[in-house]
C-alpha cells in the first residue's frame, strides 16, 4: 500500500526511523506499525547505528526508535550521537530490560520518551498510540526553533570525524556567521567582520546563539589550513585567555572605592605577532597592536636592567576607569573598564 496524506491532518506521511540490531524485531514492528498507522507513518529499518546515519543524511525523519541494548555504539551513546547531530529530530528508547538507572540516562540523552519493548498485541497498540501521539506534536507558537543546548564545537568535531561535508551557520545577537567543512576539513570562516581562522575562534568563543547544519556549498575563498583537531584546541586556549583577562580586569574593581564597580568596555587578545583573535569595542586595533608592542619592548629592556623576573604587564589608572596591558611571546592582551556607581 502507497503512504498517502493522513485525511484529518492534510499532511505528508510521518517518517519513522526504527534502528535495533534484531532483524526479526525490526520486520514485526515495521508489519505492525504500518498496519496500525493505515498509511500514515513510513517505516525505516537500521540494524546497526551506521546504517542509521546512512539513512538520516538521505531522509529527514521525524521519530527515531532507538533499540538501549546495541553493539558497538549502545543506544544511549547513539542518543548523545543523534543529539548533538540532528537537534530536533525527537527520540524514544526501546528496551526489554528498563531500569530506573537506565532510563534516566536515556532522558539526560535526549530521549523523550523510554518504553519497554511490546510483547503482546495490546502492547503494540499502546505503544503506537505513545509514538503517534509524540510524532504529532507540535511546539506551542513562540517555542518553534529553540535548540538544545549542543555545543558548537561538539558539533564541527561530529562533522570532522565523519568526513562529512556541510555549513554551520550560527547566530547570536548581532553576530551572524559560518564556519565552512569540506571532507571533514574546516577550509573557511566568517562573521562579526572577521575572516578565517580569526572568525572560527570568534564563533567558538560566543557564549550563546543558534546554529543551523545545511548542505556543503563552496565558500567564495579557502581561508583555513590545518587539522580540525589543532583549530579547535587553540579556539579553546584563545576562549579561555580573553575569559580569563576578563575576569582580571573585573577584579580591579576590589581596588576602587566601595561605591564603585568596574565595566569592561574594550577587549582585545592578539597572537604574538599582533594578528587579532578578539575584538570588543575596540576603535583602533592597530593602534592597540603598537601599544601592546611597545610594552613588550619596555618590558625587555626593564628585565635588562632589574634582575626581578620578567616584566609582561602594564596596570594603567585613569581618572575614569582602568586599563590593564599584557604582553607575551604568544599572545597581546588589552583590557579597559570604566567605573560606575554601585548597584545598591
Amino acid at each position: 500500500m502507497q503512504p498517502v496524506a493522513n485525511a484529518k491532518t492534510n499532511q505528508s506521511p510521518r517518517q519513522i526511523l526504527f534502528v535495533d540490531d534484531e532483524p526479526d524485531f525490526l520486520q514485526l514492528c515495521k508489519d505492525t506499525f504500518g498496519m496500525l498507522s493505515s498509511g500514515t507513518w513510513v517505516i525505516h529499518c537500521a540494524n546497526s547505528a551506521q546504517v542509521a546515519l546512512d539513512l538520516l543524511k538521505r531522509q529527514n525523519m521525524d521519530l527515531a526508535v532507538v533499540d538501549m541494548n546495541m553493539p558497538l555504539l549502545d543506544g544511549i551513546q547513539f542518543l548523545n550521537l543523534l543529539g548533538k547531530r540532528y537537534p530536533n529530530l525527537k527520540k524514544v528508547t526501546l528496551t526489554a530490560f528498563a531500569t530506573e538507572e537506565k532510563r534516566s540516562q536515556c532522558l539526560a540523552n535526549g530521549a523523550e520518551l523510554v518504553i519497554e519493548k511490546p510483547r503482546t498485541p495490546d502492547g503494540f497498540k499502546s505503544v503506537f498510540a505513545m509514538l503517534d501521539d509524540l510524532v504529532s506534536w507540535t511546539p506551542q507558537q513562540g517555542f518553534q526553533g529553540m535548540l538544545r543546548r549542543v555545543g558548537l564545537p561538539d558539533v564541527i568535531q561530529m562533522e570532522c570525524l565523519g568526513r562529512n561535508s556541510s555549513v554551520l551557520e550560527i547566530r547570536y545577537e548581532q553576530v551572524h556567521g559560518r564556519i565552512f567543512i569540506e571532507d571533514g576539513s574546516i577550509i573557511h570562516a566568517y562573521g562579526d567582520g572577521l575572516t578565517g581562522e580569526p572568525a572560527l575562534q570568534r564563533l567558538l568563543a560566543l557564549p550563546g546563539g543558534s546554529f543551523e547544519l545545511s548542505p556543503f556549498t563552496q565558500p567564495p575563498e579557502r581561508s583555513i589550513e590545518g587539522q580540525w583537531e589543532s583549530l579547535l584546541m587553540e579556539a579553546a586556549r584563545v576562549r579561555d585567555e580573553g575569559a580569563a583577562a576578563i575576569t582580571e580586569a573585573n577584579a580591579a574593581k576590589g581596588a576602587t572605592s566601595t561605591m564603585l564597580s568596574a565595566r569592561v568596555v574594550e577587549t582585545l587578545i592578539c597572537s604574538g605577532q599582533g594578528e587579532p583573535l578578539f575584538n570588543n569595542n575596540c576603535a583602533d586595533v592597530n593602534a592597540r597592536v603598537e601599544h601592546l608592542k611597545r610594552i613588550a619592548a619596555q618590558a625587555a629592556e626593564l628585565a635588562k636592567l632589574l634582575p626581578l623576573g620578567n616584566f609582561d604587564r602594564l596596570e594603567m589608572q585613569f581618572a575614569d576607569g582602568r586599563a590593564v596591558g599584557q604582553a607575551r611571546t604568544d599572545r597581546l592582551v588589552f583590557v579597559r573598564t570604566l567605573h560606575e556607581p554601585a548597584t545598591p
